[in-house]
């Protein structure tokens, strides 16, 4: 008697049931469909701040050029803008008038940023400056 039960208790198979797996697999769906918009929205700031530092950088030597000569620098050239390597920003556009206003606008260059993802900023002679950025 004691026989038979020993060998029931021996055979018992190890393993998952499709069950399991399955429930399993639903939770772990779950769970990457939460993060992963989480992820996304994250290095798209990520990649807002690149720009907005270097968009910073360039306002603060564009500033510092307009006090000095009294108009703006609207080639971008002579304000000594250094952008870093590696960067997923293309280097910035400088246009306007040099005497009124001037823009800076820096448009994505490597993927996943496209060309019409910008980042911009707008200095007006009278000392203000505004902001903006399609994503």
């Amino acid at each position: 008697m004691f026989s038979s039960l020993h060998k029931t208790l021996k055979r018992q198979e190890h393993g998952f049931t499709l069950i399991e797996l399955v429930v399993v697999l639903a939770i772990l769906g779950i769970l990457i469909a939460l993060a992963v918009p989480r992820y996304l929205g994250a290095r798209k700031k990520a990649y807002k701040a690149e720009a907005d530092n270097v968009l910073q950088e360039a306002k603060t030597l564009e500033w510092a050029y307009y006090q000095q000569y009294n108009l703006f620098d609207t080639s971008g050239n002579s304000i000594g803008l250094v952008t870093p390597g590696n960067m997923y920003w293309n280097s910035p556009a400088v246009t306007g008038t040099a005497n009124a206003l001037v823009t800076i606008i820096m448009s994505g260059a490597v993927s996943p940023l496209a060309a019409t993802d910008q980042v911009s900023i707008f200095l007006y002679s009278d000392g203000s400056s505004a902001g903006g950025s399609t994503f």
